[in-house]
């Protein structure tokens, strides 16, 4: 009959018997009267080797404990031991007094670096010096968070010093609470490896192999977005899952965090990070030390000095369609949206996602590609990364709802060409780079108020299907010399990231004249209009700047717009079809309603007329047939004259003037005449 195999003795079961010898040796040495602290002790040293062999077994042999130390967080064997000799001091009452033996030391019952080196050495003749700095200040485990250093009373040297578990880390290993996926802070997502990588392959394959020779790879770019794509590409062709480390902070993420990242390929995003502070060249040594690989994504104007770095432009339109292929295959679809927007494979898988979620939801199919919920998902995706400093506007408009002259309406056509056949211009035509006014597509509306200006963005917003952003100016100007320049940085990072159109409502507020210097107060305001001009240039979509005072614009700032367009106050023509619009349906009108003494009598923007049809539209439906009538539209007319300054006596309104009320009414307990002028 074949003997029974033992079963396998547990790690922690070793350790506790590796603390009790320890703690047999410690007792005996004390009888001589010499030792050698890096020879490791000379008692027993058959048990130690015998003891030291079944530890090495043990770890082959993937223990759930060890597996978890040495393979999930990338420990080494003497990090590994450390850790689980400090989980059997806690486990066992025993170890802890065999720890207090070891440490020569009736008040310390846990153990210090120097007692585990001797351990080591005597068990599996690791150098002395090699395991003592696994357990000495500044350690892998505890750097990761595994261990925590016991302040004492007493100064003692740093190998005396006792360390411990984690709180978190004890209840991992005394209530086998072992989790498959190692809890974290950090803001991590998790993606496959693509089929099909975004971007170039020479560039991606050589991008590699500086990685796996260096450790570290650098990714600078404009935006995030182009940098991340290489990201995944590199996890992508080492078939690894790439772990997106994303931050919005000031500083890099906790690195002892980052080094629990295992399986896979850290991107790390350090744009904020590197805008707000120097590049953090201590925290990339103490992260690269222990991982075997970490991407890092930089903004285009960090310096990274000597670690290696690999510059990014912008995804060009060929990237763009396999990303997209990459999630749909080939196809129109991937054609279409990759025209229509800039995204980062990560970006379109969670789309795709949200999507397929809704048309579950809502009872639809599931097969099939719905791309245009995919559009919308993208959209959103973007209007959901913009900050505070803006206002997403949603709205339906379309160039059909706006009433301008046709010189105007075929100016904006033009604009949604422009935008279209850029990247076409720059990818084939050998255009890329070469103008003088950047690649941004920037637009000045000039126009009085309630000429059409934001109206016509609206309408450019969704003939483009992105999204339209109305910059706070409440929100970005600061009193504080050099803080408007760092909320503009932010709300243009943001913008190409968000699939939108910026638009800049009063933009001489911010675009206005540069002054002669006269004091520190003007020499920064003019620097952030220079920075505007700056950063107009280089922002890849459609700015829109709106101003109702076209002279008060800086003239240099004016050489650099693409297209200037100016609202001009409706005619006769124009005023009725606004009149029109601005009503409920005609079926809503009461019989004989003339709209032409409005248009004839009034010279309006159309905002103001707008503004008395809805107006007019309640007072209707406050009466029981719900018609609008001329009454109401006097009433309504009269209020948008007082609210805009314009003249509303009875003279003014003509014929109109019967339906303005009597000759007197009561307001707030007085008589009210009318008048000439103001009532």
């Amino acid at each position: 009959m074949r003997d029974a195999v033992p079963a396998p003795v547990s790690a922690l079961a070793l350790a506790r018997e590796l603390a009790l010898l320890g703690a047999e040796a410690a007792v005996r040495e004390r009888e001589t009267s010499t030792f050698d602290v890096a020879a490791g002790f000379a008692h027993a040293p058959d048990r130690f080797r015998e003891l030291g062999a079944r530890m090495r077994a043990c770890l082959l042999q993937q223990d759930p404990m060890t597996a978890r130390l040495r393979g999930r967080l990338g420990l080494s064997e003497e990090g590994t031991w450390l850790v689980v000799l400090a989980a059997a001091v806690e486990a066992h009452p025993e170890c802890a007094a065999a720890a207090s033996i070891l440490a020569e030391d009736e008040r310390v019952h846990l153990v210090t670096p120097a007692a585990f080196a001797r351990l080591l050495v005597s068990a599996q003749g690791v150098p002395f010096e090699r395991a003592l700095s696994e357990a000495i200040a500044g350690g892998p485990a505890e750097r990761m968070g595994l261990l925590e250093r016991i302040e004492v009373a007493v100064q003692k040297p740093l190998a005396q010093v006792p360390v411990r578990l984690s709180p978190a880390e004890a209840r991992r290993h005394l209530l086998g609470d072992v989790p498959d996926v190692e809890p974290s802070q950090l803001a991590v997502t998790r993606e496959p490896p693509s089929r099909m990588l975004g971007l170039p392959q020479a560039l991606v394959e050589g991008a590699r192999a500086i990685l796996d020779e260096e450790g570290v790879l650098c990714l600078r770019a404009g935006t995030a977005r182009t940098s991340r794509q290489l990201g995944l590409d590199l996890a992508s062709v080492a078939g690894e899952t790439a772990f997106l480390v994303g931050t919005g902070a000031d500083e890099p993420p906790d690195a002892a965090e980052v080094m629990r990242l295992r399986g896979g390929l850290p991107v790390v995003d350090l744009h904020t990070a590197c805008q707000s502070r120097p590049f953090p060249e201590a925290w990339i040594r103490m992260v690269s030390r222990h991982l075997p690989a970490v991407v890092l994504l930089v903004p285009h104007n960090a310096y990274t000095g000597s670690w290696p770095t690999v510059d990014l432009p912008e995804l060009d339109l060929g990237a763009r369609r396999r990303v997209f292929e990459a999630e749909f295959g080939e196809g129109p679809v991937a054609s279409a949206l990759a025209l229509r927007f800039r995204s980062s494979l990560d970006e379109v898988r969670a789309a795709s996602r949200a999507a397929a979620t809704k048309q579950r939801l809502s009872g639809g199919a599931s097969s099939g590609i719905d791309a245009e919920g995919v559009a919308t998902e993208l959209l959103a995706q973007g209007a959901r990364k913009m900050g505070r400093l803006v206002t997403h506007l949603s709205s339906r408009a379309v160039f059909d709802d706006l009433v301008v002259p046709p010189h105007l309406r075929d100016t904006l056509v033009d604009i949604v060409g422009f935008y279209r056949a850029a990247p076409r211009v720059r990818a084939e035509m050998g255009l890329s780079g070469t103008s003088p006014l950047g690649r941004g597509l920037s637009c000045l509306f000039s126009g009085s108020p309630g000429t059409g200006k934001t109206f016509a963005a609206q309408c450019l917003a969704s003939a483009l299907g992105l999204n339209l952003y109305r910059i706070d100016l409440s929100q970005v100007v600061s009193k504080y010399i050099g803080e408007t320049e760092k909320a503009l940085s932010r709300v243009f990072e943001e913008a190409e990231a968000g699939h939108g159109i910026l638009l800049f409502d009063e933009a001489d507020a911010l675009f206005g004249k540069r002054s002669e210097v006269k004091d520190a107060h003007d020499r920064y305001a003019n620097v952030e209009v220079a920075y505007l001009l700056q950063r107009m240039e280089s922002f890849e979509g459609i700015s829109i700047l709106t101003t109702n005072l076209r002279s008060n614009m800086d003239t240099a700032f004016l050489r650099r717009l693409r297209f200037v367009l100016e609202f001009p106050m409706p005619d006769a023509t124009m005023r009725t079809s606004l009149w029109q619009r601005s009503l409920p349906p005609a079926a809503r009108w009461a019989p004989g309603l003339d709209l032409r003494p409005f248009v004839e009598r009034f010279t309006l923007a159309g905002g103001s007329i707008y503004n008395i049809g809805v107006s007019a539209a309640h007072l209707a439906a406050a009466e029981p047939d719900g018609l609008v009538r001329i009454e109401h539209l006097v009433r309504a007319t009269y209020r948008e004259l007082e609210k805009v300054g314009l003249g509303r006596s009875r003279e003014d309104f003509g014929p109109l003037a019967v339906h303005l009320p009597g000759q007197e009414q009561e307001l707030n307990g007085k008589p009210r005449v009318w008048a000439r002028g103001r009532a």
